[in-house]
């Protein structure tokens, strides 16, 4: 009996680096189960073998086995397979931060989210879109810095963008600080035929290198400006600015007259 437990054991360490790694370190896959849903699958398998392993040695097995085999049994139920479940959502946490709708669940990015997807629209994230020359999680692939092997500053960034939105303290509306690194577009436009057949690119390679010509200042806009976006904010600017602001006084003055006969009652 403690031969099995000690070869479960082991098996389950063979298991334990696979959860290590984010999901977006591996390959993506075309067809089939890729990396990252077969690690979500380990982890619910792990989850319901402790849960089940647990019980049924403590309620039925523990009188049967020995002491030893009953250590190793609450050693791989209590802290093994939980260890494994808990990895296994964090990647899958992980992957499911780098799509287009986790982006979007935030709804100060829904009016950058709406634009990349709508057809008609020139910014350089929309024909990115349209065009598709980025198959998958268009939001991630040049925003990567945010990634895991991004730059301290991003994270901070990310960590101060993340703590605004959930106290609302965010400006409206939003701006960027900063520079967009030209790296993430050469990343995937650098070594291209038709990147290096531009006179321009071949001339300004150095200064696009280090950042001291930006790829947007040709290339743009990226996304829309504060005064084409979609936001509450912005709409109600935009209603004022067509001529109802009389429509906006009255409604004030009936809300104002309705919270007067609230209280009085």
């Amino acid at each position: 009996m403690k031969t099995t437990f000690r070869k479960a054991a082991a098996a389950l360490v063979v298991l334990f680096p696979a959860g290590i790694l984010p999901a977006f370190c591996y390959p993506e896959e075309e067809k089939g189960l890729s990396a990252a849903a077969l690690l979500q699958q380990i982890g619910i398998v792990a989850t319901i073998m402790a849960l089940v392993g647990l019980i049924l040695v403590e309620f039925f097995l523990k009188k049967r086995i020995s002491r030893g085999s009953y250590k190793w049994a609450l050693f791989v139920g209590l802290f093994m397979l939980p260890v494994i479940s808990i990895l296994s959502s964090t990647t899958t946490l992980m992957h499911e931060t780098t799509t287009v709708a986790s982006c979007n669940s935030c709804h100060i990015m829904e009016p950058f989210v709406n634009d990349m997807q709508n057809e008609q629209s020139p910014t350089l994230a929309a024909r990115h879109f349209k065009n598709k020359w980025i198959t998958t999680d268009q939001c991630y692939h040049c925003h990567t810095s945010y990634g895991i092997h991004g730059t301290a500053e991003s994270k901070r960034d990310g960590f101060r963008h993340w703590l605004m939105y959930v106290t609302d303290t965010w400006p409206e509306p939003i701006t960027f600080k900063g520079s967009y690194p030209n790296s993430n577009c050469l990343t995937c436009h650098g070594e291209t035929k038709n990147f290096r057949e531009v006179n321009s690119h071949v001339a300004l390679r150095d200064k696009l290198s280090q950042n001291e010509v930006s790829c947007s200042s040709c290339h743009g806009p990226v996304h829309p400006t504060p005064l084409e976006r979609e936001t509450p904010a912005r709409s109600a600017q935009v209603w004022l600015e067509t001529g109802e602001k009389e429509q906006v006084e009255a409604l004030s003055v009936y809300m104002k007259q309705l919270a007067a006969s609230g209280a009085s009652h």
